[in-house]
């Protein structure tokens, strides 16, 4: 959260940014899984390479991809840019919706 005092308006449009990222990466496994006609909800995420499960700490938006140097951390193999991207692009829109 902010500080004490600051703008409401500031304050909602950061809640909405982190909703954007929490929604963006859901995005990120409809986009990734229903090509392939695989479920949105089973089996957990899990790295396209080695099939090694995504834990939860490993799967916290935009902050993952850093902390992992966008690298699974079982198997080593890239983690595309685009995860990110798409996070941080819907983060972007639903602020920008608030702030607007």
């Amino acid at each position: 959260m902010l500080p004490p005092g600051s703008d409401p308006l500031l304050e909602i449009t950061f809640l909405a940014g982190v909703l954007g990222l929490v929604v963006g990466s859901f995005l990120n496994v409809v986009v990734h899984r229903l090509p392939r006609s695989e479920s949105v909800v089973r089996p957990r995420s899990h790295c396209p390479s080695c099939s090694r499960p995504i834990r939860a700490i490993e799967n916290i938006p935009v902050l993952s991809y850093l902390w992992l140097r966008g690298r699974c951390r079982g198997c080593g193999a890239r983690i595309s840019l685009r995860y990110p991207l798409v996070e941080l692009l819907t983060a972007a829109v639903y602020a920008g919706v608030v702030w607007t």
